[in-house]
Formats: structure tokens, sequence, C-alpha cells
């Protein structure tokens, strides 16, 4: 029997007697169709690694939830007699705010009226907000704790300064490899973190590693994948982001040292990071590098998953014919954006769509314990309504396209956040707030999810990586933005306008998303003359 394959859907001026010519997106469609289990099984176990990411980000959420201090002697009580003396002058009513009341030095300094070591806490689970002083009594978050969150992003933000020249260059394999290798011994040492500048640095390093393994492994499954399947994949990459919600907030909940909440995030890491040292580089990276043999034995390796033969004595791979002149580089990357104006255009629109959903999407994540009255349960509420979010987002994307789909949920994010405005009280501590973000998260979920695939098919193979890194490093900037105007603006302004701000950011990113190009029934871009050549072949939105 032979069983070289055949493309039916190529005019016949692609094949001769001799020879059959295919792209690389060709001989993944047809290695894809028909699926083994053992295929199905190495993407999954690829895209498991993504379920172990909340449980390193939000370690901060639940390694450093704020003591009660209402319930005096019950969760704290005086060991000195300054203390003693401190409680009997104060109302009962403002006993709350002694541990962070604040007095002037006579040099201009603030300290503490009532020192750390003058009292003691009864708490059933440590906190480093307890043990580096950065919880609030008024029910705010402090500006350093906040930052122990927002660090992370700048950490993520020099993660993809760094990814858009190596991506591309050394590979996706490679790059995912060294994040491993930086973001496991760096949480593991949280377990021995006692120091506030410490922790800081750890979560800075965090967030430089943990981006290093995630975004290139999502790259890397896209590219060994055809068009018709990376809608499916996204959404299990996203579906396991929102299971890893259940995985923080067990690790939270069951452990209650906080140091310890790093150990058990290490042992995780080091379980589902394995796929990163077994997988294999994509056939598309080795094309772009002219590694004609190397991507041969990918696809070959892509196709033994599902019982295929490929015989490349019978098939010339057409993407040589477009890169075998090119010498990928960083420069040469920059210079394409030069060249082709088109390229840079829709970078742009990426960058700016990757920042509103990042800060609208992390701004949430890490205030649920603001907006609802349970900080576990927030959690788990957040990461069903992503699940619910993501089921609901790929057959919508199957109907409709990415462009149209992601429209819509940046149109259904604006209108939740409006209706959040008013402060209507429902049923005990759940508002009206409480409710339209839930739902508002959903549609600010899907727009992530459809920007993170859409991202991947809009950049050209050449400029995956440093699209990806640009993009991703302008949302972690929104990232870095959202937790302060969740948890910190609303001290300063009316709680209404971070609400209308981001209903405005909204519509804005739905103006962006028109501008750019439906890419789910076409081949990917290999460069960026590609790029410019998709618009002219039908295309009608034009920058």
């Amino acid at each position: 029997m032979d069983t070289t394959p055949k493309c039916e859907e190529k005019s016949e001026s692609f094949i001769s007697s001799d020879n059959v010519v295919y792209t690389s997106d060709d001989i993944i469609e047809l290695i894809c169709r028909k699926r083994t289990w053992k295929f199905n099984a190495f993407i999954i176990w690829c895209v498991l690694i993504w379920i172990r990411s909340p449980s390193i980000l939000y370690l901060t959420s639940f390694a450093g939830i704020d003591p009660d201090t209402t319930e005096y002697p019950n969760s704290w009580r005086c060991i000195t007699e300054t203390c003693e003396s401190l409680v009997n002058l104060t109302l009962p009513d403002d006993l709350y705010k002694l541990p962070c009341a604040t007095r002037k030095t006579p040099d201009g300094r603030a300290e503490y009226v009532l020192r750390p070591s003058e009292y003691e806490w009864n708490i059933t689970r440590t906190s480093f907000s307890v043990d580096f002083h950065l919880f609030s009594c008024e029910g705010s978050e402090t500006g350093a704790k906040t930052l122990l969150s927002s660090i992370y992003f700048v950490g993520a933000l020099v993660a993809n300064l760094v990814g858009t020249s190596i991506y591309d260059n050394i590979g996706r394999k490679r790059s995912a490899m060294i994040g491993c290798m930086i973001e496991l011994p760096i949480t593991l040492c949280g377990t021995f973190c006692h120091n506030y500048y410490f922790l800081l640095a750890i979560r800075f390093i965090q967030g430089f590693g943990e981006t290093m393994v995630s975004t290139p492994m999502f790259i890397l499954v896209q590219e060994i994948l055809p068009a018709k399947l990376r809608n499916y994949s996204n959404s299990l990459f996203m579906i396991f982001w929102a299971l890893g919600y259940a995985v923080a907030t067990a690790v939270g909940y069951f452990v209650h040292d906080w140091n310890y909440m790093f150990l058990t995030a290490t042992c995780i890491m080091v379980v589902l990071d394995l796929p990163v040292f077994f997988c294999k580089e994509t056939p598309r990276f080795y094309l772009m590098m002219n590694k004609v043999e190397d991507a041969k034995d990918s696809l070959k390796f892509l196709a033994s998953l599902n019982n295929v033969t490929l015989d490349f004595d019978k098939i010339t791979i057409a993407d040589i014919e477009k890169t075998k002149e090119r010498n990928q580089s960083f420069l040469k990357q920059i210079e394409d954006l030069c060249t082709y104006p088109m390229l840079f255009g829709e970078t742009i629109l990426l960058m700016f769509l990757w920042f509103v959903v990042a800060m609208s999407y992390y701004g949430f994540n890490f205030g649920w314990g603001s907006i609802f009255p349970d900080l576990y349960i927030g959690y788990l509420m957040g990461g069903l309504g992503e699940i619910i979010a993501y089921h609901f987002l790929t057959p919508l994307i199957a109907k409709l396209g990415r462009r149209r789909s992601i429209m819509l949920m940046f149109l259904g994010a604006a209108v939740s956040y409006l209706a959040a405005i008013p402060d209507v009280k429902l049923h005990g501590m759940w508002t009206l707030e409480s409710i339209a973000c839930l739902i508002g998260v959903i549609f600010v979920s899907s727009a992530f999810s459809g920007v993170y695939l859409w991202s991947g098919e809009v950049a050209p193979t050449s400029h995956r990586g440093l699209v990806y890194g640009v993009s991703s490093g302008a949302g972690r900037v929104g990232s870095f933005l959202g937790p302060f105007i969740t948890l910190n603006l609303t001290a300063w302004v009316s709680r209404e306008v971070p609400l209308i701000g981001w209903a405005v950011l909204m519509l804005l990113s739905l103006v962006c998303s028109f501008l750019l190009v439906e890419t789910g029934d076409k081949d990917i871009a290999a460069t960026g003359a590609d790029v410019v050549n998709r618009r002219r072949d039908g295309y009608h939105y034009r920058l």
C-alpha cells in the first residue's frame, strides 16, 4: 500500500509523477488527519504544563493573607506593659487600628505606635504579611504587599524582551529549558525566605522563569498542529490554566505555612515541567533556520505518533524556497518590521490588545479577595468562570472565526463593567459589582484566550517569538498595573472610575480587533512578505 500522503486540495501543478510539493502546513495537516491516542497524549502532556502556572503566579494571594485585627484579644494580644497601656488608652471601637497606627518621629519619619515586638498573633496559618508587617487594618492592601504580586510581571516583561531575540533564534524548546532551570531553584528559595526584599527578588525571577517556560511551550504546541486544531489546543491550554486555580487554592488552603507553599509549588513544577525536556523542537522553526534535515526528523516524529510514514524522497517542502535565502537573526527581524509596515502595524495592534486584556484580567484575579466575600471561593469561582468561558469560546471561534468572536468578547466585557457601576447590595456580602465582575471576567478570559491564539497566527513564523515577546511584554505592563488599580486606586478615586476606564478600553480593543485579519482559514504566514500578501489575497479590512 502506498503510504505517501496525497494532498487533494492542491492543484495539479504541485504534483508530478516523481515528486510532490507540500508546505509544512500541508504536511502537518496530513499527519493529523487521523490522530492516535499516542499523538493526543503527547499534546496533552505538553499542554499540561500550564496547570502549574497559577500556583506560582498567585502564591502571594494565599501566602500573604492579612490577619484579622478586629478580634482583640483573640487574634492578637499584648506581651508588654507598653502595649497594655496603649490598649487601655484606646477606645474599644478603635482597637483594630492599633497594630497599624503610626506617628511622626522628631526627624520626620513615620514609625509604628505599637512595635511588632510588643504584641503577638494568635493565628492558625503563617503569612508574610505578618512577618514583614505588610497588612492593613482598613481592609485595603498596602502598596508594598501589592508590589510582591506586581513585581512578578516585571520579571515576565523582562523575559518577554529577552524572548523576542531568543525564541526565534535558539528555538522554542531550548528557551523553555532555560526557563525551567531558572524558575525551579528560585521557587525553592521561597522555602527559606525571611526577608521582604529577598521575597521581592524571588517574585521577580519567578516571573522571568515561568514566562520563559509557558510562552515558548505554547508556541511549540501551536506550531505542530494544523489550523483546525489550534483553536482546540488553545482552549485546552486555557482550561488547564483555569484548573490551575483549584491547584493554587488547594495549596493555599491546605498548606498553613507560607514558606512551605513555595516548597509545594516547587514539587508541582518538578513533575509538570518534564515535557520541556522530552518534547521535540518544531519543524517550522527548523525550516526557518534552514535546518531541513532536522525539520524532516521532527515531522517524522510527529508522523510516527499517528502511524503515518513520510517518504521525503518523494516530498519537497515548499517552505524551503521561502527561507533558504533568509539569514534569521534578531536584526533581520527588526529590519523586516521597517520593510513591511503592515507587519509592524499588526504587531502594534496586538500589543494594545494584550495590554488591555492583561490589565483587566490580572487586576480582577488578584482582587477576588476584595470583590468576593471569601478569598478561596473567589479564586475557585474565577477558575470556574474561565472554564465556562473557554468551553463557550471554542465552538464560537469554530463558527464565527477568530476576529468576530474576539470582538464579541470585548463588547460583552464592556457591558459587564458598565453594569458593575451601580453600588447595589444583593445578599449578605454579595453585590451587583461582584456578580457583574464575575460575568465580565468570563468575557475578558475569553478575549485573552482568543488573543493568545490569534497572535500566533497573525504573526509569521519568522517573527512569531518576537511578536509574542513584545505583545506579551505589553501585557505584562498591564498586568503590573492591574492589581494596583483594583487594590489601591479606589483609595484615591471613586470605585466607578476603574470600571468606566476598563469599559472604554474594551471598546477600543473591539476597534483594534476589527482592524486585524481573520486567520483561521489560511496557512500560517512564513515571512513578512506573506503578511502583506494575505491582505491582497481577499482580506478586505486594511489598516
